[in-house]
């Protein structure tokens, strides 16, 4: 004999529970993201990477400054020309075009290097 109430009751246990399936397998992505994400932006802040150069030109406001740098063997570049961001603008104020200057690199996303330390060379 067939049971109507059985029935129903694996009916609402399944339109219960596959969209609370879906929920948490779409959720997973994302958080493995974000965990990735944490777990690289601590490393990378972590790590320095010293470099040295000449200023080329300074954009105080846009916090952006154009550097010729010697090879930073941390990284594997070579010497070349560049744009980098600076994490504080307020480094920028006093330097100037042709200064040589030390420099400390932080990756704070994958591929992206801002400096987070900079001075005039002694």
């Amino acid at each position: 004999m067939f049971n109507y109430a059985k029935e129903n009751t694996m009916k609402r246990t399944a339109y219960l529970f596959i969209p609370l399936a879906f929920l948490a397998l779409s959720a997973l992505p994302a958080a493995a993201e974000d965990h990735a994400m944490k777990h690289t932006e601590g490393k990378a802040a972590a790590q320095n990477h010293q470099g040295k150069g000449t200023i080329n030109s300074v954009d105080a406001k846009a916090g952006k400054i154009n550097i010729t740098h010697e090879p930073i063997a941390s990284l594997g570049w070579e010497g070349m020309t560049m744009d980098f961001e600076v994490q504080d603008k307020s480094v920028l104020a006093n330097l100037k075009k042709g200064q040589k200057v030390t420099f400390k690199l932080v990756e704070p996303r994958k591929g992206k290097y801002v400096i987070s330390e900079i001075a005039v060379a002694k």
